[in-house]
């Protein structure tokens, strides 16, 4: 009887390693069961695989056992027996998700089929691509349905990596042919199609596509100039055409006119591997240059000379060292340009020979792989296969020893169609005097930028067309940017936003015509401001008149761009300032001039004519303080005032201060909050300014608050300072006022009506007196509405330095005399006649002149007592005057006072030295002068100096 498990695995045939395997297998933990148990399907494609000689495996059943046969095994690898009877997707779990839907289309009952797909396989440990060409088929079970698949495979790894090396080196071949210089195509067909075409044959036919087009198409009227015909020919025949110095017709632009060029070309045919010609390859050099260049050299020299002895003649005239050798490095041909390189060379001797004879290299020898160095003979290097590149080496020329000479140098192999070297060609040219001169402007570039780092302006340079590609140094310094960071573009981030779009207006202006460009902007400092600068530049031209460069400047301009607009701003305040005066003195002189006309009635009674005098001297004294205060501005501009400084206690300066303007605090109804230090309080000071300075202070706080406001004075010590604050709750100061509210004529309001009144001076005042006095003056405000505090500091004296204390009785009482003789000079009649009558209403005796002759008449005649005389006077100024009447006899000790409009220190000055005692600033007060006439009727003698 037969073995039932022989005949159950009768389809096991053959030594091969799985059917052994197979049939020792344990297929208890296998989803196909044991092979007893198999359907005759599976049994049946089992045993096909198992013989089959190209990979294949069967996946088979609900869980895709694996089947495979021998030729599988290398592509399994390592996974290998594990994988018989496991899952498909266990035994290649990496590339599931490539091949499930494969498995899934041939499960439906589609074969698939691939060619050349890739896989990423794991074999010998490590990763490695795959490439393969498979199938899949489904496989029926035994009830007709698809039971498992069927895939035959076949590894295409090393074909796929040969064609991808093919096309790597089709590609660089292709590069070669798209860069060479010559021009090159190739035609198929009888048409004579373009398949091929190099840039260099695009330039040449003026053409940007030919490819897909016939000859004749293509070059536009080439068809009668025989060209179609010799490409026919080549075609029909299989030999090639050679053709030297052809010339051609053609036009190379579209709408250009035809124009005759030379051309060295070869049609070679191409041949199929039946040997059927099937294309030809076109390939040539326009030498249309070098044909006229021959034809211009040929038209200079005797008649009849032939082309060749013309060629040979430019030859032996090149610069250009020129040798080919054979393969055994015999010279075929010098020219003379190498004999003064290399020395007389024999023709005889090999280049082997004659190398080592002059030493070239150390063995003498030029074997096959021996590389020179870059100063040996790029022909001998040719010859071992070496494409040599042009390169510059420095040579001793033979036969010129101490002698260096700069060369450029090439060298190529010239081999067979099998590759093999038969020879070489070598080429030299002497470019010493290119060095030279490229050495020349480097320097001469190192010079340009050593010069325009070293001055202090901004240079820059850009291209014909606009790109900056040059800054010095300064550039870098003053915008505080990384080197290089501005080239092209970059620069235009530095301007000021507002000035960014007129600067590349002007910029591309001046670009499209030419034309200097000029222009200031802001530019960005490395501080972070942005400064003011004067932008220029100017086109460089070439001999042709065309731009090559533009340079340009930077010039910073900042401060004579800020004093431009301060004199604007001065010239527009000098204006304001003008309108103001005329305002200011035009209010006191309305009611002045309207109290005048109603003198001039008589129809007033005595109260009338009082409240008329009250107005006359309140208004005068208002034009007083005004023109008190100009001059005091004109005092301190010019440097010119002194301080008489003495020990003073600061809370009487606050009392007189105060008193001075208590009559306005009265007048609005402000409550006035006075914080003083029970102390004494003790600074170094002239008490007339100090107490000019609190008052202008405490005046300012008045005019600004509102009627019913609040003003608080309050002072502050510390061991060494005294701080005197003064805050109020009035109108305000907006930041752009506080920033300019010590300038002179700066004013809170500027209204037309000038309802506060003054010039606007009185803080410039302030300022300049405290800073005089050693101190300091700030000014606070936190806006329009909130009020203002100004705050002074000035240096505290040691409080055991008391003031000095004066005793009113020290001055000597003189008994007064009835009546004094004054003579009153001034050439304005009016003045004259007001002052003189003041004068006699005192109970003086009065003399009235206009005019300096007059006057000494007058003086001759009654002997004045007291002379009060006007210095701006015709024919004779005061000062002249005075000297003459203190020459009449009887006169050397007459009282003279000046009373004059000319009260600067310079005025009083040469008053003094022109013999006055006294002198006085009109409009003179009626008080002072009254004071002082009754001083000097009393008899008391004081110094020169004004009251």
């Amino acid at each position: 009887m037969a073995d039932p498990s022989k005949a159950s695995t009768g389809f096991l045939k053959g030594a091969g390693v799985v059917q052994t395997q197979m049939r020792a297998h344990d297929w208890s933990t296998s989803g196909l069961g044991s092979p007893a148990s198999w359907p005759q399907p599976l049994k049946t494609v089992a045993g096909l695989m198992l013989h089959c000689r190209t990979p294949v495996f069967l996946a088979w059943g609900p869980e895709l056992s694996l089947l495979y046969n021998d030729a599988y095994l290398d592509i399994l690898g390592e996974r290998h027996p594990a994988a018989l009877g496991r899952p498909l997707y266990e035994a290649w779990a990496e590339i599931r998700a490539e091949i499930e839907p494969l498995v899934n289309q041939a499960l439906s009952g589609e074969p698939v089929y691939f060619e050349d797909a890739v896989f990423t396989l794991r074999r010998k440990g490590a990763d490695e691509q795959a490439w393969f060409s498979f199938s899949y088929a489904p496989v029926d079970g035994p009830d007709g349905t698809v039971a498992g698949l069927y895939c035959n495979l076949t590894e295409t790894t090393a074909k796929v990596l040969a064609e991808k090396n093919r096309q790597a080196e089709t590609r660089r071949l292709y590069s070669l042919f798209e860069q060479a210089p010559s021009f090159m195509a190739v035609v198929h067909g009888s048409s004579h199609v373009y398949e091929l075409a190099n840039s260099a044959y695009l330039r040449m036919a003026g053409c940007q596509d030919l490819v897909g087009k016939t000859f004749r198409e293509a070059v536009q009227g080439i068809e009668d100039q025989g060209y179609v015909a010799l490409l026919d020919q080549v075609y029909a025949t299989g030999q090639p055409f050679i053709g030297n110095r052809m010339p051609v017709i053609f036009s190379r632009h579209a709408d250009g006119p035809p124009e005759q060029c030379f051309v060295d070309f070869i049609f070679q045919p191409i041949t199929a591997p039946d040997g059927v010609v099937n294309g030809i390859f076109i390939e040539g050099n326009d030498v249309t240059e070098q044909v006229r260049t021959e034809d211009d050299l040929r038209k200079s020299r005797i008649a009849g000379l032939e082309t060749a002895q013309q060629l040979n003649a430019l030859l032996q005239a090149a610069p250009v060292a020129i040798v080919m050798a054979d393969m055994h490095g015999k010279p075929l041909r010098f020219n003379p340009a190498s004999r003064q390189l290399w020395g007389d060379h024999p023709a005889s001797e090999s280049i082997a020979g004659y190398a080592e004879r002059k030493g070239w290299w150390a063995d003498g020898s030029v074997r096959h792989g021996c590389r020179l160095e870059a100063h040996e003979w790029a022909l001998a290097r040719a010859l071992q296969g070496e494409e040599a590149p042009r390169d510059t080496v420095e040579i001793e020329p033979f036969g010129k020893p101490g002698i260096r000479r700069t060369i450029l140098n090439c060298g190529a192999p010239v081999r067979n169609l099998d590759g093999d070297i038969i020879g070489s060609v070598a080429a030299q040219m002497d470019i010493s005097d290119r060095v030279a001169i490229e050495a020349a402007l480097r320097e001469t570039v190192t010079q340009y930028r050593t010069i325009t780092n070293a001055i202090p302006q901004i240079v820059w340079a850009t291209r014909p067309d606009g790109y900056h590609d040059y800054f010095n140094q300064q550039w870098y310094d003053y915008t505080g940017v990384p080197q290089d960071s501005t080239v092209g573009e970059g620069w235009k981030g530095l301007f000021h936003l507002e000035d960014q779009l007129q600067a590349a207006k002007n910029w591309r202006h001046s670009l499209a015509t030419g034309e200097p460009y000029e222009i200031e902007y802001r530019l960005r400092h490395h501080s972070g401001q942005y400064r003011w600068n004067l932008g220029r530049a100017l086109p460089v031209r070439n001999e042709q008149g065309a731009i090559v460069r533009w340079m340009g400047t930077c010039t910073d301009i900042h401060e004579q761009k800020l004093a431009q607009e301060g004199l604007l701003q001065a010239d527009r305040l000098k204006d304001e300032f003008l309108a103001m005066l005329a305002h200011e003195l035009r209010n006191p002189l309305a009611p002045i001039a309207t109290a005048a006309h109603l003198l001039s009635t008589g129809t007033l009674d005595p109260e009338g004519l009082s409240r008329l005098s009250e107005v006359i001297s309140r208004q005068a004294g208002h034009m007083t303080r005004l023109i008190d205060d100009l001059l005091d501005v004109s005092r301190v501009t010019w440097g010119q005032v002194t301080l008489d400084k003495n020990p003073l206690d600061m809370n009487s300066i606050v009392t007189e201060a105060v008193e001075q303007v208590r009559p306005l605090l009265q007048a609005k109804s402000q409550h006035l909050d006075i914080q003083l230090s029970p102390q004494r309080n003790l600074v170094s000071g002239d008490r007339m300014r100090l107490v000019q300075v609190l008052a202008n202070v405490l005046n300012n706080a008045v005019k600004y608050t509102p009627d019913g406001g609040r003003i608080t004075l309050r002072v502050v010590e510390d061991d060494s300072h005294l701080t005197v604050c003064v805050r109020d709750n009035g109108i305000g100061m907006s930041r752009e006022l506080l920033a300019i509210a010590f300038e002179l004529f700066t004013q809170g309001e500027r209204t037309s009506d000038r309802t506060q009144g003054g010039l606007g001076i009185g803080l410039a005042l302030v300022q300049t007196l405290v800073h005089l006095h050693g101190g300091t003056v700030r000014l606070h405000s936190e806006g329009a509405g909130l009020g203002s505090e100004l705050t002074m500091v000035l240096p505290r004296l040691p409080q055991d330095d008391g003031p000095r204390r004066f005793d009113a009785g020290d001055a000597l009482a003189v008994p007064a005399r009835e009546s004094l003789r004054v003579m009153v000079v001034d050439d304005n009649v009016d003045a004259a006649r007001l002052l003189g009558m003041f004068v006699e209403l005192l109970g003086h005796e009065v003399f009235v002149q206009f005019h300096p002759a007059s006057a000494i008449e007058c003086a001759h005649q009654v002997q004045p007592d007291i002379c009060l005389l006007d210095i701006g006077l015709p024919d004779m100024d005061g000062y002249t005057l005075a000297r003459q009447l203190h020459r009449i006899p009887g006169m050397e000790n007459t009282v003279l006072a000046a009373v004059t409009g000319y009260s600067q220190p310079r005025d009083k000055q040469a008053a003094f030295a022109a013999g006055f005692n006294f002198h006085f600033a009109k409009p003179i007060s009626a008080q002072q002068l009254e004071s002082w006439l009754a001083d000097v009727t009393r008899g008391r003698e004081s110094l020169s100096a004004s009251p």
